[in-house]
């Protein structure tokens, strides 16, 4: 008994075996038959377009089953079991003529596996990312049949398994390189808004120094389209210095020539052109055009010296700038083939690479804004309260009032205007009074930040310019000039000296003075070393000047004049009679 229930128990297994091999073993391949293709790891967002480019060829009536695969005309592998990158991106470039569109689909946001129940055969996915993130290769996937001996349900990759025998299903994984762009802004002074976020300021003569940071993505090595370009354009109120521009690759800074079109050279190779663009005569910004096969260290393999590459240069604040919270925004952008084998490669540094559907390009953007304040104040007579014009006044960075920033005068409102601040503490003292009055020597102080700056401030506004020769005896040093740039704090040895012309710009604007229109101006004055508010600062006449001492000794002042001048008398009448 006990023999014949371990015989059932083998008999039991054999058959369970044969019972699970049923589904591949026993029906003869046929033109009915599919498997499920499967691309896996998308983003999500992905439009893939699946083209077929070999078929299965059966026998007449079923009674033969699977014969061969048959290649499209075109298809140009050496071993079709194992095509190259480079074979395969070759027929990437011509695969609306030689493929056949079998799929296309759009996936949603949260779909991350593409599949397609596909008939036996050999197919070529072009993957589109949704937004401008990632660069996809082409993947090619089979649905072929296996040896009856095979490991079914193992994945082939990239690789087409063209054999006989019994179908399986293939699984890809989708080649892809991440594109990511930044600006990176230094040099500035931080202030903080209402809602406690950092907020970059600068004042006129304020050097910024900016970098763009783009993680190169990994193109075939013979892709037909290989564009990788940035380019960045200053805003009125910012001077790019253009021999400022450098390269930054592989731990290394390189350095291009001083023209204004510029080559920059990294392991004996030109990795990259670049040219200054202008607006009329003004250099304003510059496009910087890479050549991506001199970034390759390897071209068996593709390999990058490094895959971030940067680009960094400096500007200075200049008095155009945009003063308040509309700030000075400041706009870089980042071009690349998002289809490898669409469109070409952008070969020059002159003009921006198209970006529509044709040239294969995509575009990728990153700004940064930096904000500007000024400072007015107005100047009255004492007495009667009148505005007066023509008063001078330093702005001073310290309460000692010895690192002059500014030099203000006031309009026929009254007013005096200085643009060349940022967030901070600021020293306001008078340098030379209107005809008719005297110098007030109380030192002003004022504080400009994001709550603080709230006036906009309308009328006469200066407009500086700069000059290394001194315009007066009296005229103070205000900063630095150096190639024409005028710099707040010493950018070199080689600069020199800089000085407000004696003759500025004037614009006038007709219109009454707002408040709470737009932050950006401080009006609030207070006495150093106190929080006593000021409102105009005024200015006494030397006519009414206070005299000093009692009502006696004016007296006596007025009666010693009389004394001499009568002793004046009798001294030039003694001489008449002398002479006679």
């Amino acid at each position: 008994m006990k023999k014949f229930k371990k015989l059932f128990a083998v008999i039991l297994s054999l058959a369970m075996v044969l019972g699970m091999s049923m589904t591949s073993f026993a029906a003869t391949p046929s033109d009915t038959d599919k498997a499920e293709l499967k691309i896996t790891k998308l983003r999500g967002g992905e439009t893939v377009k699946l083209y077929q480019i070999a078929s299965a060829e059966y026998g007449k009536n079923g009674t033969q089953g699977f014969l061969k695969y048959n290649w499209n005309e075109g298809v140009e592998f050496e071993d079709k079991d194992k095509p190259t990158a480079d074979e395969l991106n070759a027929l990437a470039k011509k695969i609306t003529t030689v493929g056949n569109l079998v799929d296309t689909k759009t996936m949603s946001a949260e779909e991350t596996v593409y599949s397609y129940t596909a008939a036996a055969g050999a197919y070529i996915a072009i993957i589109t990312a949704a937004d401008n993130s990632t660069v996809y290769n082409p993947i090619i996937l089979s649905a072929a049949y296996g040896k009856e001996d095979a490991d079914k349900g193992s994945l082939s990759g990239a690789e087409i398994g063209a054999t006989d025998s019994y179908l399986f299903g293939t699984t890809a994984v989708a080649k892809s390189s991440d594109v990511t762009f930044s600006k990176g802004m230094e040099g500035y002074t931080p202030d903080t808004d209402d809602a406690g976020n950092e907020v970059p300021t600068a004042s006129v003569g304020q050097v910024l120094t900016y970098t763009l940071n783009a993680k190169v993505p990994s193109y075939p090595a013979n892709a037909e389209n290989k564009t990788f370009f940035m380019s960045d354009t200053m805003v009125t109120g910012l001077t790019f210095d253009y021999d400022s521009l450098v390269v930054k690759y592989n731990g290394k800074t390189i350095t291009g020539s001083k023209t204004s079109s510029k080559q920059f050279v990294y392991e004996g190779k030109v990795i990259a052109n670049a040219v200054a663009t202008r607006t009329g005569e003004t250099i304003t910004g510059f496009n910087i055009n890479f050549i991506y096969d001199n970034l390759i260290s390897d071209e068996a393999t593709g390999a990058l010296y490094a895959d971030v590459i940067s680009v960094e240069y400096k500007a200075v604040i200049n008095s155009t700038a945009v003063v308040g919270q509309t700030g000075n925004e400041n706009d870089a952008e980042l071009y690349y083939a998002k289809q490898p084998n669409q469109g070409s490669t952008w070969d020059t540094p002159d003009e921006k690479p198209e970006t529509d559907e044709a040239s294969g390009n995509a575009k990728k953007e990153d700004k940064k804004i930096v904000y500007t304040y000024q400072l007015a104040f107005e100047k009255e007579d004492s007495e009667s309260k009148e505005k007066l014009a023509d008063a001078r006044f330093g702005i001073y960075s310290d309460a000692e009032c010895t690192k002059l920033i500014d030099e203000v005068v006031t309009n026929k409102e009254g007013y005096a205007v200085s643009t060349k601040i940022g967030a901070g503490t600021y020293y306001i003292k008078e340098l030379q009074a209107p005809d008719g009055y005297s110098l007030n020597d109380t030192v002003y102080q004022a504080v400009a930040s994001w709550t603080s700056a709230t006036t906009t401030i309308t009328g006469e506004v200066t407009a500086r310019e700069y000059t290394t020769e001194k315009p007066s005896e009296d005229a103070l040093q205000v900063g630095w000039i150096e190639n024409g740039i005028y710099y707040s704090t010493k950018p070199s040895d080689n600069a020199k000296p800089a000085y407000i012309k004696s003759e500025t710009k004037q614009t006038t604007i007709d219109e009454t003075i707002e408040t709470n229109v737009e932050a950006g101006t401080v009006t609030k004055l207070t006495l150093v070393g106190t929080d006593e508010e000021v409102g105009a600062i005024p200015n006494t006449t030397l006519a009414s000047l206070p005299s000093t001492g009692g009502i006696g000794t004016t007296i006596f002042t007025i009666g010693g004049c009389l004394i001499m001048v009568v002793a004046a008398a009798l001294f030039f009448a003694s001489r008449r009679k002398s002479a006679k």
